[in-house]
């Protein structure tokens, strides 16, 4: 899957963070999907394991083709949910989320209170960039766990995808999804960016304390960082402050 479109105007960030960020997002939103995918390749042996996707065109070709066996048969026996369940699955692996959104649609008709599929629901919407849909049924799932920190925050990037960006409710869900797991390294740079964006440096400087004791070299922490500190010294209030320590009746 990609995430194409996710641009955020956060104050002093580097077109080159904004890809590594867009990358960040995308590893939280796909890691289910991914391994759900892999999963029902494997379990099908009509499909060859080579199916799961690399960065190679032949695999890729080789997962759409997957994709496509999965789909019909699917289709030609409509009431059986595993088929219809793994079919949803290869289609959003393969980029096809209105496919996804169609055959994880029926595998809900056939199980309503099926966990899995409506956090698959969550996700094909997200991708077929049906914000409000994928938070109805991030939600639903919510509502079976409200402890799961990856649907959780996928439920804030829903908000914060919106146009303009629903910062507020974002910020709402990544901190509940930090008060199950503190140590969410991905929560935490998420919710650093979000309160960049926002302008809350004291919160985004509280925050990103947190990532550095946790993940101190990882490859986007340090950069956070550097957007940081050059946000705060370019913010209007900064400006404001120099600008009375230069005023001549101080």
């Amino acid at each position: 899957m990609t995430r194409e479109n996710i641009l955020f105007a956060v104050v002093g960030l580097l077109f080159g963070y904004i890809v590594a960020f867009h990358i960040v997002v995308q590893v939280n939103q796909t890691q289910l999907a991914t391994n759900g995918a892999q999963a029902a390749v494997s379990a099908d042996t009509s499909v060859d394991e080579s199916a799961i996707p690399t960065n190679d065109a032949n695999d890729r070709q080789r997962l759409t083709s997957a994709s496509e066996l999965a789909a019909k048969s699917a289709r030609e026996d409509p009431k059986d949910f595993d088929a219809q369940f793994k079919a949803g699955e290869l289609s959003l692996e393969a980029g096809d989320g209105e496919g996804a959104i169609d055959f994880f649609t029926r595998a809900n008709l056939l199980r309503p209170s099926d966990y899995d599929t409506l956090v698959r629901l969550g996700n094909a919407n997200f991708e077929a960039d049906r914000l409000d849909v994928a938070e109805r049924w991030y939600k639903a799932a919510l509502e079976k766990k409200p402890d799961d920190v990856g649907v959780r925050s996928d439920l804030g990037l829903t908000y914060f995808k919106r146009k303009p960006p629903q910062a507020d409710k974002a910020v709402a869900e990544l901190r509940r999804a930090l008060e199950y797991d503190p140590g969410n390294v991905l929560v935490l740079h998420n919710l650093t960016l979000m309160l960049l964006q926002s302008r809350d440096y004291d919160g985004a400087e509280a925050t990103l304390a947190k990532l550095e004791k946790l993940d101190p070299e990882g490859s986007n922490t340090p950069r956070l960082r550097e957007e940081l500190e050059k946000s705060r010294r370019e913010s209007p209030a900064a400006s404001g402050d120099k600008g009375q320590k230069k005023s001549p009746t101080d």
